[in-house]
Order: C-alpha cells, then sequence, then structure tokens
C-alpha cells in the first residue's frame, strides 16, 4: 500500500511445493497490474521499505531473467525471494505439489535427491550444473517411466486449457499449464518399491540408462517405455547438451547452461551413488554430512580494477581472502574474481553489495563453489590476496 500498488503476495518454489528443506528460500511474488517496466521501480522502493519493518540482508538482483530482492526474517531466520509477477512460477509450483500429494514417495525422494545435489556442490546454472527445480523434474521424470510407474502424466490426463501469458523471451507467448488438479479423484499407483529401491533406480537410470545424447527430461510428454526425442521439442539442440523442458515455458531448457564439467560431474556423482547404495547401501558414504568447505562469491571486474579497489566495498564484511585473476596477453581479464568468506552468514552478508560499482565496473556477486574456483586456477592466472593485507 505505501507504493501504491495493487495486488497480493503469493507464495512458490520449494514451501508451496512441500519440497523445503532447512537451508530453501522462500519464495514469493506480487501479483497485481505492474507491468515490466514498473517492476525494478517497484521493487527498489520495496528494498528501501523493508529495513523498517527489521528486515536484514537486503541484497537487490536486479540483472537476473527475473528481477528480485532477497531479505532475512530475523525472527525465523528464513531467506525471502520477492520478485514481481510469475503466473508460470505459481503454475508451476502447484503442479509439483499435486505430484507430491498424489504419492508420497515424490516427496520423499525429492528432497533426497536435493540434498545429494546440494552437499556435493552439484546445483548452480551459473557455474555449469542443475538447478534445484531441474533435479524435481528428473525425479518426476524418472517416476513416470518405471514400470508400474508411481505417478501418472497429470498433464497428459488434463483436458481444460489454462493459459497464461508471458513475454519473458521478448515475445508474447501464450502457454498451457493445465494439470489435473484434483490429483485424489485419480487411481493410486500400483507401483509398492520403496523409497530405498526408487533411489537406487534412480541413480541408476539417469547414471547409467537413460540416453542424454538423444533423449529429453521431459514429464509434459512422458509415459513409461516410451523415451522423448529432444530434437523434436522447442528448442534447437546439439547431442552434447541435456535437454531438462520446462513443462510450461517449452522455450526453456534448464540444461541449457549445463557445462562439459558440470555434466561430467553429476553424471560421474550419480554413478558413484549408484555403486555404493548397490553394494554396501552406505547413504553416509554417498551423502556425507558437512557443509562446503568454501563460502565463495564470484563477479566480473573491468580492466581498470585492482585488487585493492575490488576490496573496498567489503571493508565491513567478513572476506577472508579473494583470488583475483590477472590479465591474459591481450589485456582482458577473461576469468572472474572470488571471494572467501569463513561461512555461509558471512557470504550472505557480503551478497549484500550486489549491483554496487567499483570505479566503472558494476558488481554482479553470484555464489559458487570450490570446484569452479579449481577450475579457473587450473585454466587462467590468479594472485591470492589475503583480507588483511589489503584492507586496513
Amino acid at each position: 500500500r505505501r507504493l501504491g500498488a495493487d495486488g497480493c503476495a503469493q507464495m512458490f518454489g520449494s514451501f508451496k511445493t512441500g519440497l523445503a528443506s532447512g537451508n530453501s528460500d522462500l519464495d514469493l511474488a506480487f501479483s497485481g497490474k505492474v507491468s515490466s517496466e514498473e517492476a525494478v521501480p517497484l521493487l527498489t522502493g520495496f528494498a528501501e521499505l523493508l529495513p523498517e519493518f527489521s528486515f536484514q540482508g537486503v541484497t537487490r538482483i536486479f540483472h537476473a531473467s527475473v528481477p528480485l530482492v532477497k531479505f532475512t526474517d530475523p525472527g525465523s531466520g528464513i531467506e525471502v525471494d520477492f520478485c514481481i509477477q510469475n503466473a508460470l512460477g505459481f503454475r508451476n509450483s502447484s503442479m509439483l505439489a499435486a505430484y507430491c500429494r498424489y504419492d508420497l514417495r515424490v516427496m520423499q525422494l525429492g528432497k533426497i535427491v536435493k540434498e545429494w545435489a546440494r552437499r556435493h556442490e552439484l546445483v548452480g546454472t551459473v557455474d555449469g550444473y542443475l538447478n534445484s527445480y531441474a533435479y524435481i523434474l528428473l525425479v518426476i521424470h524418472y517416476l513416470q517411466s518405471i514400470q508400474p510407474p508411481v505417478v501418472p502424466n497429470l498433464q497428459v490426463l488434463a483436458t481444460e486449457p489454462v493459459l497464461i501469458w508471458d513475454n519473458k523471451w521478448g515475445t508474447d507467448d501464450r502457454w498451457d499449464t493445465k494439470f489435473v488438479e484434483d490429483e485424489q479423484s485419480l487411481p493410486p499407483s500400483q507401483n509398492r518399491e520403496d523409497i530405498g529401491q526408487l533411489l537406487i533406480g534412480f541413480f541408476n537410470y539417469f547414471g547409467h540408462i537413460f540416453d542424454w545424447r538423444a533423449h529429453a527430461v521431459c514429464i509434459r510428454l512422458n509415459r513409461p517405455g516410451a523415451a522423448v526425442d529432444k530434437f523434436s521439442l522447442a528448442n534447437p539442440t546439439q547431442p552434447e547438451i541435456w535437454y531438462v523442458e520446462d513443462p510450461f515455458d517449452l522455450k526453456h531448457n534448464l540444461a541449457g547452461k549445463c557445462s562439459v564439467e558440470g555434466r561430467r560431474r553429476i553424471l560421474e556423482e550419480m554413478q558413484r551413488a549408484w555403486h555404493i547404495l548397490n553394494t554396501s547401501g552406505s547413504w553416509r558414504t554417498v551423502c556425507p554430512s558437512g557443509g562446503p568447505e568454501q563460502h565463495l562469491l564470484k563477479c566480473r571486474v573491468g580492466q581498470g580494477v585492482t585488487p585493492e579497489a575490488l576490496m573496498a566495498p567489503f571493508k565491513d564484511t567478513q572476506l577472508s581472502k579473494m583470488y583475483f585473476p590477472e590479465a591474459e596477453a591481450d589485456g582482458f581479464r577473461n576469468a572472474p574474481a572470488f571471494l572467501e568468506f569463513p561461512s555461509a552468514a558471512a557470504r550472505k552478508q557480503a551478497h549484500t553489495k550486489n549491483e554496487t560499482y567499483v570505479m566503472d565496473s558494476q558488481l554482479i556477486l553470484l555464489a559458487t563453489t570450490r570446484h569452479c574456483l579449481a577450475a579457473a586456477i587450473s585454466q587462467g592466472r590468479f594472485t591470492e590476496h589475503e583480507a588483511s593485507s589489503l584492507v586496513a
């Protein structure tokens, strides 16, 4: 109301689907009469109001495909991602929730796979991996594929179109978001496998059986005993490119940014998980406890930026070390700089500096992993700088 916007906030994402874990963000979207041109100004005003209500860690992320503001509720510690107008996200979440309600094993297997991917740092498109949503699509695709299936295809069974208009790709697209919303009216699954059997089967299916070069993960068209030809779908592709189709936005291949290294690591960890579970059965070995060894942000920096200048905005954070890329022979820096912090909380605090300027460079800060840092160091030259040596 303070911003003069007429509408309401709707929840989507993992909290709506039931797939949230202890480290999940709460996804909220403002739904009302707001044009795409008005979204960023409205989010800017919203971000400026948040400290009045004791919200912390306010971070503006306006250069994303969906601009948003991140902030933390100090009472619960929950991090919130707030955006403007995400009708497709709401429908996607509603359908995943319907799959979870149809059979409890969808939620159980989905949470396990998400946690496995997180523990092995296999999540994040900016580092060439799949996002959490894509892993849930893999889970549903697998549960549709086995015989008898654990879940039916809720989109194939639906009859009445539910159309959503969207212009994310620069064109006015109309997507059919229908699915069976009264999933309890469907006959229950005849599959009697327990969650342990399904978990082993999941890793075997995508680690050994699924033909990533020819087929697509496509819960919209999938059915037992059949494969979806990825070359028949909306996006042009190549054999080496994985294809995970968004079930509503058919122009979106969620695996389109999966890198060679990302695909290699995902497959290797799936095959390793299958081998261990199929022999010793030790889930602790497959998914060891503990968090990441390093807490990192990365950002591109302009040619005139010095290590001292890049460190300056982080004087009031717990930055411990910086890996600064040296210029190549052509005078350009082809690699990003990496900033290391002692904890996830310290990294989150530093992320509030996103989209601030250092000289002529705007910082686009992205969470990353030690694997991405190691790959960058193996391919280029970096100088290491301890924070104490540069910040007096």
